[in-house]
């Protein structure tokens, strides 16, 4: 397959190998993909998906949700949107 100029290809990763790279209980992130509040791609139709996900996708997400130190919220206050 022929990608566009300048585009690579990366391939997709399941839920578990997501949740790896992120430290996370796998349904914890399928939660947050469920919510919208992860990058991610839902596979299927109907109410039950699929989802995969791009690490590189992830780490900018990451990278975005880091606080300089002295401002980050408690354990119980943290948000994942």
């Amino acid at each position: 397959m022929q990608l566009p100029m300048g585009i690579t290809h990366e391939q997709f990763v399941d839920g578990q190998r997501a949740a790896e790279f992120l430290g996370l209980p796998r349904k914890t992130l399928l939660n947050l993909a469920r919510r919208g509040s992860v990058p991610a791609h839902p596979l299927g139709d109907g109410m039950r998906h699929t989802w995969r996900f791009r690490l590189s996708e992830l780490a900018s997400w990451v990278q975005s949700k880091t606080v300089e130190s002295g401002s980050h919220r408690g354990r119980n206050e943290r948000e994942f949107s």
